[in-house]
Formats: C-alpha cells, sequence, structure tokens
C-alpha cells in the first residue's frame, strides 16, 4: 500500500518519529520541523494518503500590505 500506514498518520509530525520497519538514517525531526514552521506562521499542515503515495498540504495565511494598496503616493 502506498503513503503512510494509517494508524501511524498523526504521529509522523511528533519529534523523533520514525516509521516502523524504516530504513536506517535520518533523525525523525524533518515534519516535525516543517510543522513547527508553518504552526509558527499561524498556518496548518494536513498529510493524507492518495492512490499512488501521500500528499502535504500546506496553508500559509497572508496579508496583502497596505503598500499594496497606495496609489502614486
Amino acid at each position: 500500500m502506498p503513503g503512510f500506514p494509517q494508524d501511524e498518520l498523526e504521529k509522523v509530525f511528533d519529534k523523533f518519529y520514525r516509521l516502523k520497519n524504516s530504513k536506517t538514517g535520518g533523525t525523525g525531526l524533518g515534519l516535525s520541523i516543517v510543522k513547527g514552521f508553518v504552526e509558527a506562521h499561524n498556518g496548518t499542515i494536513v498529510l493524507e494518503n492518495v492512490p499512488h503515495g501521500a500528499r502535504f498540504s500546506i496553508e500559509i495565511p497572508a496579508e496583502t500590505s497596505y503598500i499594496n494598496n497606495l496609489k502614486n503616493e
């Protein structure tokens, strides 16, 4: 089955978490760092399995600066 095991989806963002039976190497910090960065910007990250693997969706809110609204000033 492609993607992540269903019972491990919520755990993959935990510090030092590595999937069961994963290859050696890595510290299990990458996705935790990404989640921390996204949440520090008031965003969200979602992991879902798709037919050919997995999809990470990241949303970070943005505001238009008032500078962009100035016209010829």
